[in-house]
């Protein structure tokens, strides 16, 4: 059975909602033009426009990735706990709700990135969805999402929740205004393919049979929400430990002259309120709702001597973490450190001690 899409999008108050119609089959059929849409509202939110805390606070998207929902993890603006209802044409609702990545993928070692003091995260924390957020299903077609960041650490993945986000495929739609050549603007929606889970984001989906012939034809409804705390988490493998502090132990040998690509980023910045506090990027180029996590990467012989890009005495390092170590030795030893650091300076950055052999 081929299926086709079509997005419409209808904006409410506090809430955009976004509808994918499959088309099918033939009009006769019980089944036919399914559709399923999920509309977002604010259950937190700093302010009350309405009855209740956070009814009708209009929720803030990224404007620079508009398909991103912002969710503060912490409560104090975008708000951690969003309801979700999902409305069904043309099918019964009979609906299942999902989180990616799922929670049993959730590596269960303690992560070197999730420590918020001197003891690391507990196994526990890692699988029952504490870095990721939960759901409750209040009700057939209404869902609770709460996020759970623990002590400002955003949601990184690592081991099978990593790959699961790194090779989930999704389809995201968001309003978009277009001027016409008369100057008039119109609201349009845009439906794009997506990639992956970015680290830091957290998928929702919601699913209704478009079949009754064929259960696993599903029509699925997601949104993306790229959840931000109190500051960025710098993230880095390989990585030398935090806990204890202080360790400088050589986590990987590089032989003189050759590369290796360190995996590392940062996730969970704030969006920018001004011009003047979107990140590094010049007045005008960043939009101000954005959301900035780049990360400078350094090379030196300690932590606090290294610079930018590094050098042909200790190695050098591209925008995107690839090391190059020098032809020869460096002064003082065969150690140097890499270090990956959130532009802002709000986060802490990520260490990772090397050999040159």
């Amino acid at each position: 059975m081929k299926l086709c899409l079509k997005i419409l999008a209808i904006a409410v108050i506090a809430a955009f909602t976004y509808s994918l119609t499959g088309c099918a089959s033939p009009p006769s059929f019980t089944y036919s033009n399914v559709g399923i849409s999920l509309s977002e509202t604010c259950s937190d939110c700093a302010g009350t426009i309405g009855t209740g805390s956070g009814v009708g606070v209009t929720l803030q998207f990224d404007t620079a990735k508009p398909w991103a929902l912002m969710v503060d993890g912490g409560g104090n603006q975008q708000g951690g706990s969003i309801l979700f209802t999902a409305t069904v044409t043309n099918a019964p609702s009979n609906l299942t709700w999902s989180l990616y990545p799922t929670q049993n993928l959730i590596d269960p070692n303690p992560n070197p990135n999730c420590q918020t003091s001197s003891t690391p995260c507990a196994p526990q924390e890692l699988t029952n969805g504490w870095l990721i957020g939960t759901y409750a299903v209040i009700s057939g077609n209404t869902a609770l999402f709460q996020n759970a960041v623990i002590g400002g650490v955003e949601p990184i993945y690592t081991g099978a929740a990593l790959a699961q986000a790194e090779a989930m495929t999704y389809t995201v739609t968001y309003p978009q205004e277009v001027v016409s050549n008369l100057g008039i603007p119109t609201i349009t929606t845009v439906s794009q393919q997506m990639t992956g889970i970015p680290q830091g984001n957290v998928l929702l989906g919601v699913s209704v049979p478009n079949n009754p012939d064929n259960p696993s034809s599903l029509t699925t409804a997601y949104q993306l929400m790229e959840i931000y705390a109190s500051a960025p988490i710098v993230y880095l493998t390989p990585q030398t430990p935090t806990v204890p502090s202080g360790l400088t132990d050589s986590v990987l040998t590089v032989p003189r002259g050759t590369s290796f690509a360190f995996y590392g980023g940062a996730a969970g910045a704030a969006p920018c309120a001004t011009a003047s506090s979107c990140g590094n990027q010049p007045v005008g180029l960043q939009a101000i709702g954005s959301t900035d996590n780049t990360v400078i990467w350094e090379v030196g012989a300690t932590s606090s001597t290294a610079i930018a890009g590094g050098n042909t005495t200790y190695g050098t390092i591209s925008t995107t973490g690839v090391y190059t170590a020098p032809a020869t030795i460096p002064p003082g030893g065969t150690a140097c450190v890499v270090v990956a650091a959130h532009v802002s300076g709000a986060a802490k950055p990520a260490y990772a001690y090397i050999t040159i052999d």
